[in-house]
């Protein structure tokens, strides 16, 4: 199981370095080309085999396709350019989980405001 949870955590990281390995001019054409096209899959309702066939299984194929192929990409990146994008994603990281955070507390405080002012039958005007 806790082999499956740093899987889990490795394909999350691998989603950042992605992300900016896409945008950075340094890294070749060949990878930002199957890293479309990876994206494209994803996007795609076609699927190698249908969610619907096998509740959860058609995710977990998915699964699996994406870390395979992201890993490919990760090592068509040279090392120098894969090192650098490799600490951008970690800051990347960090303000995204500092977003969330308040995104969410920000969604809990609305969602109180309305729920108080519907069930007091105070009025927004």
């Amino acid at each position: 199981m806790k082999r499956l949870w740093n899987w889990l955590k490795r394909l999350k990281s691998d989603i950042f370095i992605l992300y900016l390995a896409f945008k950075d001019p340094r890294v070749p054409q060949q990878a930002k080309i199957l890293l479309m096209l990876l994206a494209a899959y994803i996007i795609s309702p076609i699927d190698i085999l249908p969610d619907f066939v096998i509740p959860g299984l058609g995710y977990i194929d998915d699964l699996v396709l994406i870390s395979y192929v992201a890993g490919f990409i990760k090592k068509m990146i040279p090392e120098a350019v894969f090192s650098d994008i490799n600490l951008k994603a970690m800051g990347l990281r960090c303000t995204m989980k500092s977003w969330i955070v308040a995104v969410l507390v920000m969604a809990v405080l609305l969602l109180a405001l309305l729920l108080g002012y519907r069930f007091l039958g105070l009025r927004l005007y």
